[in-house]
């Protein structure tokens, strides 16, 4: 199967580009993350999954649509000795990390998307042990 006939190509090319980034120790994916924990998944690390799609535009009554796809891409630090006091190491170290994620993605054409990516969004969540900053992508596509 070609990249263009694998609607989630773009994933896979994300997770390779992310591993320019050498401080993340893991990039996850649905490939390899089924059975990972939060206490189980190596930090840091940064996961890629598909969040939705939006159709953006369409051509001869809908025959052809440009499709955008959203990509979160998360990064993922755990740091046990803040744990202890506070999280502020865990979450300087995350921002660090986002930072790199933003240079490295933010502007970049994946082969299987007719744009380069849009950053759309930005959020972030935590929990007793992990920091989560989620960066929403959007690639483009026709169908």
């Amino acid at each position: 199967m070609s990249d263009a006939e694998n609607f989630f190509a773009v994933r896979s090319e994300i997770a390779e580009k992310l591993s320019e980034i050498a401080d993340f120790k893991m990039i996850y994916t649905p490939a390899n993350s089924a059975k990972i924990t939060e206490m189980t998944q190596v930090t840091p690390n940064t996961q890629v999954y598909y969040r939705r799609v939006r159709k953006v535009d369409d051509a001869g009554r809908s025959s052809i649509n440009m499709l955008a796809k959203q990509w979160e891409v998360t990064v993922v630090e755990r740091h046990a000795a803040s744990q202890l006091s506070n999280g502020a190491e865990a979450l300087d170290r995350a921002g660090i990390l986002t930072q790199k994620v933003l240079e490295l993605l933010c502007g970049w054409k994946p082969d299987s998307s007719v744009r380069p990516l849009d950053l759309v969004a930005i959020e972030e969540d935590y929990s007793t042990t992990c920091v989560y900053i989620t960066l929403v992508f959007e690639s483009k596509t026709f169908v």
